[in-house]
């Protein structure tokens, strides 16, 4: 008895091949890098310090810079019932910072007022008005546990939540070093697993192997934020990491609270810290 012989799929097996193969044709990307705009970082919380607000321009998506600092502007937060100027940092261009007495009351609505010397995009004025949460939490204590499994060390966190609807962004030091200096590495969460009650052991934060040793000081900040910054940055951090799934649609535009054009979020927080020292053991 003769076998069958199918022919159809090694046919179609050729034909993906041959498409695959023709798919290495070089296409350069053409970008409008003409219109430039202002990008605002800065955020202030109930901590007295000098806290920071940051100006620079956008820059080119291939640019593998830091993006432009925007230097002698003036900078002032407005709380509805005085001014707090800004000072720029002369040893750091684009950095301008709050007095360092400088607090802010929960509950409180802020305008962050910025007047440029010239003009970035269309405008030399830019504000952005933000609203301090209103909430109280409080951070019993941490504890750093570590996963054989995974290799690495958990921050546990164990503290009382509000009844009231509540988002939160853990941000972590190491011996006074800022660790979450990216969006990828801080957590922001929302309430809705533990509102009410007690976290009783959250995992909120990972550290590798190679960045902690025994003797060094960790601190974990927790903080409240609004639910409008709460978005901006769960949106910022899932444009900036990789498509899922691979062929998804193209980026949208991020939310941002600042006018005239600008981009980036003014936002004003209710932050705690809690200090530990790691044991040998």
């Amino acid at each position: 008895m003769k076998r069958k012989i199918t022919v159809k799929p090694l046919l179609l097996f050729a034909m993906f091949a041959a498409l695959i193969s023709g798919c290495t044709e070089r296409y350069d990307i053409k970008l409008d890098e003409s219109f430039t705009r202002l990008v605002v970082d800065g955020s202030i919380s109930n901590e007295t310090t000098g806290h920071l607000v940051r100006l620079t321009t956008t820059t080119s998506y291939f640019s593998n810079e830091e993006p432009p600092p925007v230097s002698d502007a003036i900078v002032y937060i407005d709380n509805s019932v005085g001014k707090f100027r800004l000072t720029e940092d002369k040893n750091s261009p684009g950095n301008y910072y709050t007095p360092s007495d400088f607090y802010a009351m929960p509950g409180t609505n802020y305008t962050l007022e910025i007047n440029l010397k010239d003009k970035i995009g269309d405008a030399d004025r830019y504000e952005a008005k933000t609203q301090m949460p209103l909430t109280n939490f409080q951070i019993d204590s941490v504890v750093i546990e570590y996963q054989q499994v995974w290799d690495f060390y958990l921050l546990k966190l164990y503290a009382y939540d509000p009844p009231s609807i509540d988002f939160y962004k853990f941000d972590a030091l190491i011996n006074g070093k800022m660790i979450t200096d990216t969006a990828s590495r801080s957590l922001m969460v929302d309430d809705r697993f533990f509102n009410g009650n007690n976290t009783n052991g959250l995992g909120v934060m990972f550290l590798r192997p190679d960045e902690v040793s025994a003797g060094d000081t960790v601190t974990l900040v927790m903080s409240a934020v609004s639910k409008e910054y709460y978005d901006f940055f769960v949106q910022l951090r899932t444009e900036s990491g990789p498509g899922n799934p691979l062929f998804s649609g193209p980026p949208a535009n991020i939310a941002s609270n600042v006018k005239e054009g600008g981009l980036g979020f003014f936002d004003a927080r209710i932050s705690q810290r809690y200090t530990l020292i790691v044991k040998k053991e």
